[in-house]
């Protein structure tokens, strides 16, 4: 019969950290990093995590006005980035019609 392979039995998975709140360290020549609270970070840090306004919501804000006081400059250039890229998706669509039918119109 097989004896059953322990802890440290060869054939088993290596063994994790013996505490579960700590964190796995690969650099062993390295103490482990101390995490520290929230007010040692830069603010824009905890900014990074949540979702970047849509076009909808953007264009609602800029050609709209709807919330027009929490917009930002990072706001106004990333709709300014997507309706180029809009723009030019619309004309490549035109161009790609009037090539298809030489005597479609398109004002």
């Amino acid at each position: 019969a097989k004896a059953k392979a322990g802890p440290g039995g060869a054939g088993g998975a290596p063994a994790g950290p013996t505490d579960a709140g700590q964190l796995f360290n690969i650099y062993a020549s390295r103490p482990d990093e101390v995490i520290r609270p929230d007010s040692a970070y830069p603010k824009w840090l905890f900014d990074l995590d949540s979702k970047p306004k849509n076009y909808g919501e953007l264009s609602l804000m800029f050609v709209h006005g709807l919330g027009i006081e929490e917009a930002t400059l990072s706001d106004y250039s990333r709709f300014l980035k997507q309706h180029r890229k809009l723009v030019i998706k619309i004309n490549n669509l035109r161009l790609k019609k009037s090539k298809r039918r030489p005597g479609l119109k398109i004002a």
